[in-house]
């Protein structure tokens, strides 16, 4: 879309860091499965980094896996999102280098552990989730997308190195499956196909959540601001000024990319950060609130239940896209890795019988 017009918000939070936030053990819950051994059923685990980076939403935080060393191998992610109630219809791969590291990857679920628990999903149970049968979306940089002939897996071939969305059917299912596998040009659904024998895999983070589109489009009247906010302009005693600048904003190079960026230099970045303001007139009490405020209700689908509360105010950072109908090649520009600046709350404000308005800011992340 040109010139980034603002339409409808869609926020992606991820289900993961917020279930992390709040207490949720990352060790056994959220795992690299590392079998050992080599061959294509031989897991790797991780040479650089730890589990737990690979879920801390610091996107230019890389983790990788030797995967040149054993280059039909597979790396094997698996997560436990404690029960069947959460929604999923989201995956988000941020940073990763699947172009240099010749890299696709495949997802499956289920309702138990075993499900999960095999390399190209062997095990998962189609009555758990027939994939064949649901709608996979690419979003940014899912350029392929096929369903394994036995509908246990769907594989998403990313064109480039980057950041990588896609959506699905919505599901509520407890374990997930994500197996980075190589991919040396032949079929997208080949289970054997092999790794570059010189570039490990790498990636930063990994999401899974429910996206949540805004009922209603923002009030015309909004701002968006590009700041240089890492800018110190100091002065001396004659007068003469200079700057020192601790961040640009976005970084790139050929190893690693801040969420939507796409190319390898820095000098050819759009600098300074993104903020949002925006207000939304006009939203139902039920699009706004869950039903009861006495426990989470995964079941509905509210700005406090899917989004507010998932990224606990501005604790934690989310996905932001300022047109959800922007979807496939140069998507990018829509899209922000950010996080809400609302110190004062989300202020909720009456303005007819069950009849809301808000505002937002959003702030992008380096």
């Amino acid at each position: 879309m040109a010139n980034q017009d603002i339409k409808n918000i869609r926020f992606y939070c991820d289900y993961v860091s917020y279930l992390l936030s709040r207490g949720v053990a990352q060790n056994t819950n959220f795992d690299v499965t590392a079998t050992g051994g080599s061959g294509a059923t031989a897991t790797r685990g991780l040479q650089n980094g730890t589990e737990a980076e690979l879920f801390d939403m610091r996107p230019l935080n890389l983790c990788d896996f030797d995967t040149s060393g054993d280059t039909d191998s597979k790396v094997l992610i698996t997560l436990n999102l404690q029960s069947g109630s959460p929604k999923q219809t989201f995956i988000a791969i941020l940073n990763h280098n699947s172009a240099l590291s010749g890299m696709k990857f495949r997802v499956f679920a289920g309702d138990a552990s075993s499900d999960v628990a095999t390399v190209n999903g062997g095990a998962a149970d189609t009555a758990d989730v027939n994939w064949g049968n649901e709608t996979i979306t690419e979003i940014v940089n899912g350029d392929a997308i096929d369903t394994a002939s036995d509908n246990k897996s769907f594989v998403v071939q990313p064109a480039t190195d980057g950041s990588t969305i896609i959506t699905f059917t919505e599901q509520s299912l407890q374990y997930w499956g994500i197996q980075f596998e190589g991919n040396s040009g032949g079929s997208i659904l080949d289970v054997d196909e092999t790794w570059s024998g010189s570039v490990d895999f790498a990636v930063a983070n990994i999401l899974i959540g429910e996206h949540y589109s805004m009922p209603v489009s923002p009030d015309l009247q909004l701002s968006r601001t590009i700041a240089f906010d890492k800018v110190n302009i100091q002065e001396s005693l004659g007068g003469q000024r200079y700057s020192n600048t601790t961040s640009f904003g976005r970084q790139s190079s050929t190893t690693t990319r801040s969420p939507f960026t796409t190319n390898d230099d820095n000098y050819k970045n759009y600098g300074g950060r993104q903020i949002f303001d925006f207000a939304f007139s006009y939203l139902n009490s039920t699009d706004l609130m869950p039903d009861e405020y006495s426990r989470t209700d995964l079941d509905d689908d509210a700005v406090v239940e899917d989004v507010w509360n998932r990224v606990n105010g501005g604790a934690l950072p989310m996905i932001m896209s300022v047109d959800d109908s922007s979807v496939g090649a140069g998507s990018e520009s829509e899209h922000i890795f950010g996080r809400f600046n609302m110190p004062n709350g989300l202020v909720m404000n009456q303005v007819m019988n069950k009849i809301w308005s808000i505002k937002m800011k959003v702030e992008e992340e380096f």
